[in-house]
């Protein structure tokens, strides 16, 4: 599977990114108003976007107005080109010193917020895995020394974006600069 689909296929991208705003809009449209926000607001888009992203499925995009016929594989597409090819990893690293820590979860489907969120030495990362919220909705892992395992994305990701994330949490171990990836 092609992951940048849409980079060469952008009108298309753009026709399910306006059906797909619609349908937020016909769902979050009276809030969105109470709040004085738009749907063309890039960060209100990435929030509701995260909040229906579950949802994706051929079915749920055949259901939108106007209707949209997308292979998983081009869900999978659509997702990681609206997320511009993030995943949701954070790494963390201290210039001059060897060092680095990767953002995670203690529970893996509650918020990275408070006594959930824990930074984790690099160096004490033993292996690299997955679980699975939703039936197609997977999220990263790593196990430490210790046999504790624990989320390490940010985002929910169709299977097919699995592999291509799993490359991108051993990037952003093998970083020696930080960042998201």
């Amino acid at each position: 599977m092609d992951i940048h689909y849409y980079d060469d296929h952008s009108e298309e991208f753009e026709k399910v990114t306006q059906a797909l705003k619609t349908e937020m809009e016909t769902i979050w449209g009276s809030q969105l108003k109470d709040n004085g926000e738009t749907i063309d607001n890039e960060k209100v888009y990435a929030e509701l976007f995260e909040e229906l992203q579950f949802n994706f499925s051929r079915e749920f995009f055949s259901s939108l107005d106007p209707a949209q016929s997308l292979s998983d594989e081009q869900i999978a597409a659509f997702v990681a080109k609206s997320r511009r090819y993030k995943t949701g990893i954070t790494t963390k690293c201290i210039p001059a010193k060897t060092q680095k820590w990767i953002k995670s979860r203690v529970e893996p489907l509650g918020n990275a917020k408070g006594t959930n969120l824990i930074w984790i030495d690099t160096a004490a990362i033993e292996h690299i895995g997955a679980g699975r919220q939703f039936n197609d909705q997977y999220y990263l892992t790593v196990t430490t020394r210790s046999g504790k395992t624990y989320r390490v994305n940010d985002f929910l990701l169709p299977g097919h974006l699995l592999n291509y994330s799993q490359e991108a949490l051993l990037k952003a171990l093998a970083s020696v600069t930080g960042g998201e990836f």
